[in-house]
């Protein structure tokens, strides 16, 4: 890395002209968002443990996806201008983040099941529908590739997927699993879809050449194999909670490899490339999602017939859940800004 510009000069592989991003009083809306969020989301918990909010503890990781997450991750995307077919959606996403956020909130809080559960829930389903958009107007300016630039394009068309799962969780379907794995996939998506996705590509880019490729290296081979399968193995987890438990434990498994060797990747030649600040947080999302992932295989491999369970559903929200947040997906997230600038 050392023959290298800084890291954080590095650019995306260009494209076209990108989206101004909005401002409100010389700040950007994203930024706000997030802040603002960040003390909705405190009082949340405060409310929580005093009893006065009616939300259960995994509604909150939710919360803070929605509410933090979400904006910071989408604040540092770059969105081609492209007529209005990307830049209304672009702005929707943007303006409309912080009230659908709230409106989710209230969702979680509400009888499930009821109308108003449903009604709540839609508008973070059309918000993250209009960042699903702005993926797929990167994904055609480019034409593809590169792959940093194809793992951002992943974590902005998954999202929604765990807006669905909310709506369904808010509507009462659970169609054949129990109910709480319906909310959990939309946390799931949340965090492993969106997150992940977004903070491979972003750090990825300060690992490839000019053009935006992986080097032809053993490394760089291997780290172009792991953005692959964590972009796919996603999918093929979701899949194989669906149809197949052996589906489920291979990809978990594939899933886990990958992760961990990009988390490796981060460590020995990201950490060291960039400023202080961002290393420190890039090191601890690192550290902390090899953590989550040898839980995520832990749990997965008692799917399969006969294999005794080595860890439950509320240890996997309490320590699964609390490390991918706290320890990844926000200092990750959080770095990825700083080194933006």
């Amino acid at each position: 890395m050392s023959d290298r510009e800084p890291a954080a000069a590095r650019e995306p592989v260009p494209t076209t002209s990108v989206c101004p991003r909005p401002r409100f009083a010389g700040r950007r809306v994203t930024d706000l968002s997030a802040v603002a969020g960040s003390v909705i989301w405190l009082g949340l918990v405060a409310g929580t443990i005093d009893g006065t909010i009616p939300i259960a503890p995994v509604a909150l990781y939710v919360a803070l996806a929605a509410l933090v997450l979400v904006p910071l991750g989408f604040g540092v995307v770059e969105i081609p201008r492209d007529g209005t077919a990307v830049t209304v959606p672009y702005r929707a996403a943007v303006v409309g983040q912080g009230p659908a956020a709230l409106a989710l909130v209230a969702a979680l809080a509400a009888p499930q099941g009821s109308l108003v559960a449903v009604a709540l829930t839609l508008p973070w389903l059309c918000v993250t529908g209009s960042i699903a958009l702005c993926g797929l107007g990167r994904l055609t300016a480019r034409g593809g590739g590169p792959l940093p630039e194809l793992a951002i394009d992943a974590g902005l068309l998954y999202v929604p997927v765990a807006a669905t799962f909310l709506c369904m969780h808010a509507a009462g379907v659970s169609l054949r699993f129990a109910p709480i794995i319906v909310l959990l996939t939309g946390v799931h998506f949340h965090y492993a879809g969106f997150a992940l996705p977004l903070v491979v590509g972003l750090t990825g880019r300060i690992l490839t050449e000019d053009d935006g490729t992986f080097p032809a290296t053993i490394t760089g081979r291997a780290t172009a194999a792991a953005t692959v399968v964590i972009v796919v193995g996603i999918l093929l987890i979701a899949v194989g909670i669906t149809f197949s438990p052996l589906v489920e434990v291979v990809a978990v498994v594939a899933f886990t490899v990958a992760v961990a060797g990009f988390a490796i990747r981060l460590l020995r030649d990201v950490v060291p490339a960039v400023a202080r600040l961002p290393g420190l947080l890039l090191a601890v999302a690192a550290l902390s999602i090899c953590w989550t992932m040898a839980l995520a295989l832990a749990f997965a491999s008692a799917s399969l017939p006969g294999t005794p369970s080595l860890i439950t559903i509320p240890e996997m929200i309490r320590w699964h859940g609390s490390v991918n947040a706290f320890g990844f997906a926000l200092p990750a997230l959080l770095a990825v800004r700083l080194l933006e600038g």
